[in-house]
């Protein structure tokens, strides 16, 4: 019982983190999955170990993973999930399996989205260019909406990260940021440290597109909506950007 009420003391980041660790992955490619520094996740675990009282993570995600009553090993078979008992189980089992569909959909929704533009007629200012451009932002915001959560520390999270390594690979003109009141940014690994800078202060429910020359040398296209998540009563701005050297002059 005394296990029990250790492992309610984890915040979800933590609990992600150790579920991913189970998953035999470092700190660092943890942290690239999920968009934060690779001393965040190290932050997490220690965090989780000294709730747990265990000498090592591996020993945190085990406890973790018996009590869930599932194993993240093997998604190939779900009806084990479906079967399988346990309190916090009930709850974490329709999230994986939402998020092995989400998966799938996003992997389509990704490559047709970022297909190369028709290069046929590069001058700045061209209407049909600019949809394109603004389509495929918009595309990528739906799916971070889509993602988004609060845990129950009051944090955002994504159920589902963006994978598209664009967003993850440092200085590629992709990036992704969420942001609000009171609250750390959530950005995407190719920001390398950045921040995306709003255009207005006064943030919209509706969703907002305009060309940015925040970034030196490096005009950006940029998306972005502000909105309220359910359990949550921040304000959340999500933003979505790409470079447009093209189109931008």
């Amino acid at each position: 019982m005394e296990s029990g009420n250790d492992l309610a003391k984890l915040t979800e980041r933590e609990k992600v983190c150790l579920r991913q660790w189970l998953q035999h992955k470092s700190a660092k490619e943890i942290a690239v999955d999920l968009g934060i520094s690779h001393h965040a996740v190290e932050k997490r675990l220690k965090m989780a170990r000294l709730k747990l009282g265990v000498a090592s993570s591996l020993q945190a995600a085990q406890m973790l993973d018996a009590a869930e009553g599932y194993q993240q090993a093997v998604p190939q078979t779900p009806a084990l999930a479906s079967s399988a008992g346990g309190g916090q189980s009930t709850f974490i089992r329709p999230l994986v399996l939402g998020a092995i569909a989400m998966s799938l959909i996003a992997a389509t929704l990704l490559a047709l989205m970022w297909q190369p533009l028709e290069r046929s007629t590069p001058a700045a200012g061209d209407q049909r260019l600019i949809r394109e451009y603004d389509q495929q932002l918009d595309a990528v915001l739906n799916a971070l909406l889509t993602a988004a959560e609060i845990a129950p520390d009051g944090e955002i999270i994504l159920r589902n990260p963006v994978a598209d390594e664009r967003f993850i690979r440092f200085g590629s003109g992709y990036y992704w940021q969420i942001s609000g009141t009171g609250q750390e940014d959530f950005r995407s690994r190719s920001l390398a440290g950045r921040t995306l800078v709003p255009k207005v202060d006064t943030p919209s429910t509706a969703a907002l597109s305009y060309e940015s020359n925040q970034f030196p040398n490096e005009p950006l296209r940029v998306v972005e909506r502000t909105v309220r998540l359910t359990g949550s009563d921040v304000e959340w701005r999500f933003m979505v950007a790409r470079s447009c050297r093209e189109l931008c002059r």
